[in-house]
């Protein structure tokens, strides 16, 4: 399955894109994205450990399940006054 990530703010710049693409093989939950991901896209490494999933525009967590045609977006640490 092949899962398009959409990216904001650091994350975004740091891929130089708007979303990512993704397959999935076996397990289909958050934390397999976020292995798949570091591996696939190595500039968003640093940020994953502190980033959070959005699915379908829900926060979840990394035993959420995905399933085909879901919106997933990686959701970077805020700050700010």
């Amino acid at each position: 399955m092949i899962v398009q990530v959409l990216l904001f703010g650091p994350e975004r710049t740091a891929v130089g894109a708007s979303s990512v693409d993704v397959v999935l093989d076996g397990a289909r939950t958050c934390a397999a994205l976020r292995q798949r991901l570091a591996s696939q896209a190595p500039a968003l490494a640093p940020s994953l450990r502190s980033a959070r999933f959005a699915v379908n525009s829900r926060f979840a967590d990394d035993s959420s399940e995905i399933s085909p045609g879901d919106e997933v977006a990686l959701i970077g640490m805020v700050s700010g006054g």
